[in-house]
């Protein structure tokens, strides 16, 4: 009975998608395509389904929204938790990849790190589009504004085809390929796949299979650089790629002639650099810190100073005494 009712649905989308002059491609200006714009198909799908809007947009509905609610920890007991996330949504975990590992909510939201940063540290972050948890790792020294920073990059480890990240291919075993990320699962089950820009840290067939791909590390690369004193943000780029995987479907004959791929539809950066106006309030913070904690070292370098001048001064007072003429060093009554 559900094969009957999947074929009759399969021959109504088909039916309508000729009866509208509907392609697979279709052209619409960029705030359309993000924002939202009216679909005859949904319209009058939306007529009979309600809850089903007659607007697409890849980001139609989340214009000024939060991406879910949030509980931190202050870091109060134990600063190393400094705003490591206890749940979201009110949930302390995921339920969209078939292992607990990867279901795992780590780290923060990306936005503030705790303080007291060393470059030994892995650093973990929720980027909730992502639908994962992440890791980061030390990259490199660099200056932002005058202030000293420890810049963390996503390595490719991370959506890398090994059996690390077996849990995140969906079906379970159905793995893409190095470089990518099947999220339809918690997309409402539509081919959505992620990855990094111009699919940088991807295997070659994805990037051979797409004309004008050119990826780059200077322009691809996600990167955050932390003080890694106070753990504060001064420079980041979180660059990413919403993809769509393509694949021809016997029921649907516009897709007769497609082949299987994953077709970029619009890469992403969100940079931030901070002003330098709180640079500078920062860099006063971070030098009255600094003189703060040598106090000790300060008290304890001047009372090793001072000693020393004691010191001499006493050696050199004793030394006096054996100084002096003949006459001088006379008994004061003679026989």
């Amino acid at each position: 009975m559900q094969l009957a009712q999947l074929h009759i649905l399969r021959e109504l989308i088909e039916a309508l998608l000729k009866a509208y002059q509907q392609k697979l491609f279709v052209t619409h200006t960029v705030d359309e395509l993000l924002w939202g714009y009216k679909d005859e198909i949904l319209s009058l799908i939306n007529i009979f389904k309600p809850d089903i809007s007659p607007y697409f947009g890849l980001f139609y509905g989340k214009n000024g929204t939060n991406d879910g609610d949030y509980v931190f920890l202050t870091g109060e007991d134990n600063y190393l938790n400094f705003s490591k996330i206890v749940e979201w949504n009110g949930k302390t975990s995921l339920d969209w990849w078939t292992t607990d590992r990867c279901n795992m909510i780590n780290g923060t939201d990306g936005d503030s790190f705790h303080p007291l940063i060393t470059r030994d540290e892995v650093l973990y972050v929720f980027p909730s589009d992502f639908c994962r948890s992440v890791y980061i790792t030390f990259s490199d020294f660099e200056s932002v504004r005058g202030l000293p920073a420890l810049r963390y990059k996503v390595p490719a480890e991370i959506l890398a085809n090994t059996s690390d990240n077996a849990g995140f291919c969906i079906p379970e075993g159905n793995c893409l390929g190095s470089g990518v990320l099947n999220v339809s699962i918690c997309k409402n089950g539509a081919p959505i796949v992620m990855s990094f820009p111009h699919f940088y840290q991807a295997d070659e067939k994805f990037v051979s299979a797409i004309d004008g791909m050119h990826p780059n590390k200077d322009y691809h690369e996600t990167f955050v650089d932390i003080n890694p004193l106070t753990g504060v943000i001064l420079r980041a780029a979180k660059r990413f790629q919403i993809n769509v995987y393509v694949r021809k479907l016997d029921e649907f004959s516009e897709t007769g002639n497609i082949r299987t791929l994953v077709f970029p539809v619009m890469y992403i950066n969100e940079s931030v650099l901070i002003d330098q106006e709180t640079a500078s309030r920062l860099k006063s913070v971070i030098n009255t810190a600094l003189i703060i904690t040598n106090i000790p070292y300060i008290v304890m370098a001047l009372g090793v100073f001072f000693g020393l001048i004691f010191t001499w001064l006493a050696c050199r007072g004793q030394g006096s005494l054996d100084e002096g003429t003949a006459d001088e060093r006379a008994p004061l009554i003679r026989t």
